[in-house]
């Protein structure tokens, strides 16, 4: 009989055993340990990240010289450009790979600093091989096909003869910017307008500080040399082109003009539209022959009847090429250096 109670004893401790060993005890967390766990959770969590510099809202004009406002939600990816100004704008701020098609514009076209840009990205373009060379040969409908979502150019690449006014693009979501210098959209074309264009350019594709580094440069370029001659008399100067037999001249209202004033030459005050008896009189002491041939350049320097000219007579006549002075871009260096050495030949020698 103990025998048999003892057995069912043990029975009974073994079963109770088997029970506990089936149960979880939950766990009692350590306050220490929670606290622990918060302030890890709270230092990883951090704020979604934002784009400070978006939207950016531009005022630029559409094709009736009327203010127009565009905001840029992001840097825009497929641009189209319009003549070399805008290109090589695009180019100098490292933004070639925006580009899918050039108006205007071929390889041989491009300032020769800014190729190996052009062939950083030859491999990426979409269009590479889409230059087109005018106007003429882009219409709204070729442009539309391109899907681009920003397109910088000139005031008459917006006519209806060409891809339509900006008020269209700007209402299905594309950005535009015309070149303040081009056509008639300023009635005093300046070398501000040429600086406010490239900044404007920088804000619209975040890249300020490029932008800033290429005016600077031409800022500091028109101050080195004024504070340099401040003291030196100032030359006489007249900015022509020949169109056929009449004489254009580049007045204080063209930027020609305004970039021989601003490096301390002395712009003649004339017409616009002005004769060989004109040019006698006026006798400048520098002239710069719009044009890029050799050509241009003799029609006044070989013309018998302008052989008595001061400008002539001490070889201070110089080729001019019009992308220097007329919606320059990043070209307005190269035209603020021409009229330097020009005027101030010593003070380039030095350098």
């Amino acid at each position: 009989m103990k025998r048999v109670i003892a057995l069912i004893l043990a029975l009974v401790m073994c079963l109770s055993l088997a029970a506990c060993g089936n149960n979880e005890t939950p766990d009692v967390p350590d306050s220490s340990s929670e606290q622990q766990s918060s302030e890890a959770e709270s230092s990883v969590t951090e704020e979604p990240e934002t784009d400070s510099h978006y939207p950016v809202t531009i005022t630029n004009v559409n094709y009736n010289r009327e203010p127009v406002e565009f905001t840029y939600e992001k840097a825009p990816e497929r641009v189209i450009t319009f003549w070399s100004n805008s290109l090589e704008t695009m180019l100098a701020l490292g933004l070639g790979d925006r580009v899918i098609c050039a108006v205007g514009m071929n390889e041989d076209d491009i300032l020769p600093e800014l190729l190996p840009e052009l062939e950083k990205i030859k491999t990426q373009l979409e269009y590479y091989n889409n230059f087109v060379d005018s106007n003429a040969a882009m219409s709204k409908e070729t442009a539309i096909m391109m899907e681009p979502d920003f397109i910088l150019a000139w005031k008459s690449s917006f006519s209806d003869k060409t891809i339509g006014d900006v008020d269209y693009w700007n209402e299905n979501g594309v950005g535009t910017y015309i070149a303040l210098n081009s056509n008639d959209v300023s009635d005093n074309r300046t070398l501000e307008n040429e600086y406010q264009d490239i900044l404007n350019i920088g804000k619209i594709f975040d890249v300020e500080d490029r932008a800033e580094a290429l005016v600077n440069e031409m800022k500091e370029e028109v101050a080195r040399v004024t504070e340099a001659t401040k003291d030196q008399e100032k030359k006489t100067v007249l900015v022509i082109e020949y169109l056929g037999d009449r004489i254009w001249n580049y007045d204080k209202t063209m930027l020609a003009g305004n970039m021989v004033i601003a490096m301390g030459g002395d712009l003649l005050d004339a017409p616009s539209d002005i004769g060989k008896e004109d040019l006698i009189n006026l006798n400048p002491d520098v002239i710069f022959v719009i044009g890029s041939t050799e050509e241009k350049l003799t029609a006044v320097t070989d013309d018998p009847a302008l052989a008595s000219l001061n400008a002539i007579q001490n070889g201070d006549v110089y080729l001019m090429p019009l992308s220097y002075v007329y919606t320059s871009g990043v070209r307005t260096i190269h035209g603020l250096n021409k009229i330097g050495q020009a005027l101030y030949p010593d003070l380039y020698s030095e350098q």
